[in-house]
C-alpha cells in the first residue's frame, strides 16, 4: 500500500500527464493540439452534405480569410464556422490558446470555447505509434466531429432543418501565398451594449489591399461541357477570371452552382438543384487573377419527377449562383 507522500507524487504525475496529453478535456472547452484545425491565411475546406440515406442535398465550405487584432488579441476572420452548436450569430473570429490547448471563438464582447466540454465526450479512433492520437471524434448533443491531426475536421453528423445529415470533407485547400495583415482600419464588431466595441489600431503600418475585380458579363468566363456516359451525362462547369486581379463573389446560401436543363421550347425539365438542401448563411468566396472554379455534375436522362426525358434537342444552362449571378448562354444536348 502507497504511503502518503508516494500517494501524492502519483496524483502529481497523472495531473501532469493529463496536462501534456494533446486530447483532453478541461472545465470550459476541449483541449487538442492546434493542428487538429490548422488555421492559416487562405485555406479553405469544402464538404458534400448527405442525408442519412446517402442523397446528396448540398455543400458547406468555410475558409480562412484573414488574421486581425481584436481588443489586443490576434483572431483568424473566417468566412464562417459551420460545425458548432450554438445558434444565432455566426461564429467568424477564431483563436488558438496556447496555454489552455483550446480553440477560442469570440462574438460580440463574449469569448468562449469553440468547441464545448460540458456534456461532450471524445473517442480516438486512431493513433501513432507513440500512442498520440491522429484522428478522433468530438460527441455533443446531436452533433458529432471527427477530427484528423494536420488536416482538421473530415466529417461532421448534425441536424439541418430537424433532420440528420453528414457532412464529408469532399476538399482542403492548402494556404496560398495570401499576406498575414493587421486590419488597415478600426474594425467594429457589433456589442451586447448600445455603445459600439471597435478593435485597437493595426500593430504595423497599414499595407496595400491587393487589387479586385467586378463581377461582369464577360467575367468570369463560364465554359460547359457536357460528355455522354453510360448513365447519362457528365456535364462539366468551369469559371475563369480573366482578369489580373482577385474576383470576389457573395452568396446567400452553401449553393455556388447550378446547372438547368430545357427542352426545344424552353421550358425547364432539369434542375441539379432540385431536392437539395443548401445552408442558408451569408458568405463570400473569390477567385484568385487567372484562376478557376472547377464543378462537374451528372445528369441520368430524367427529369424532376424521375421520368425518362424522351429522345431530342436540350439546352444546358449553368449559372454561379451568387449575388449578382453569373450565366452561361448555354450548350446543346441531344438525347437519343
Amino acid at each position: 500500500m502507497l504511503n502518503y507522500p508516494a500517494m501524492k507524487s502519483l496524483q502529481r504525475l497523472v495531473f501532469l500527464l493529463l496536462l501534456m496529453s494533446p486530447l483532453t478535456a478541461f472545465a470550459q472547452g476541449v483541449r487538442m493540439s492546434a493542428d487538429f484545425l490548422p488555421l492559416d491565411v487562405g485555406k479553405r475546406w469544402t464538404y458534400e452534405v448527405t442525408s442519412d440515406t446517402g442523397q446528396k442535398v448540398g455543400e458547406i465550405a468555410f475558409a480562412v480569410e484573414e488574421y486581425t487584432i481584436v481588443s489586443g488579441v490576434s483572431f483568424y476572420v473566417l468566412s464562417e464556422f459551420p460545425f458548432s452548436p450554438e445558434s444565432g450569430e455566426p461564429i467568424r473570429f477564431v483563436r488558438y490558446d496556447k496555454n489552455e490547448r483550446s480553440f477560442i471563438r469570440r462574438l460580440r464582447n463574449d469569448e468562449g470555447p469553440l468547441f464545448l466540454e460540458d456534456g461532450s465526450t471524445t473517442e480516438v479512433i486512431e493513433s501513432d505509434s507513440s500512442g498520440n492520437p491522429q484522428k478522433f471524434v468530438l460527441r455533443r448533443d446531436k452533433l458529432a466531429l471527427m477530427f484528423q491531426r494536420g488536416v482538421g475536421i473530415i466529417e461532421a453528423r448534425m441536424e439541418q432543418s430537424g433532420r440528420p445529415v453528414i457532412a464529408k470533407l469532399a476538399a482542403a485547400a492548402p494556404k496560398t501565398a495570401t499576406p498575414v495583415r493587421a486590419p488597415s482600419a478600426p474594425v467594429a464588431i457589433p456589442p451586447v451594449t448600445k455603445a459600439p466595441v471597435v478593435l485597437d489600431p493595426p500593430l504595423e503600418p497599414p499595407r496595400r489591399e491587393p487589387p479586385v475585380a467586378t463581377v461582369n458579363s464577360d467575367n468570369p468566363k463560364i465554359d460547359v461541357t457536357v460528355n455522354p456516359t453510360s448513365s447519362g451525362f457528365q456535364i462539366g462547369i468551369v469559371a475563369t477570371n480573366v482578369s489580373d486581379k482577385i474576383l470576389p463573389f457573395r452568396f446567400s446560401s452553401g449553393q455556388t452552382y447550378d446547372v438547368m436543363i430545357a427542352d426545344a421550347s424552353g421550358k425547364e425539365i432539369w434542375r441539379w438543384s432540385h431536392g437539395n438542401f443548401f445552408t442558408q448563411v451569408l458568405r463570400t468566396d473569390s477567385i484568385r487573377a487567372g484562376g478557376k472554379w472547377q464543378f462537374e455534375v451528372s445528369w441520368d436522362g430524367k427529369d424532376n419527377d424521375g421520368n425518362p426525358v424522351p429522345a431530342g434537342q436540350y439546352r444546358v444552362t449553368a449559372v454561379i449562383t451568387s449575388n449578382p449571378r453569373v450565366q452561361f448562354s448555354g450548350v446543346s444536348l441531344t438525347v437519343k
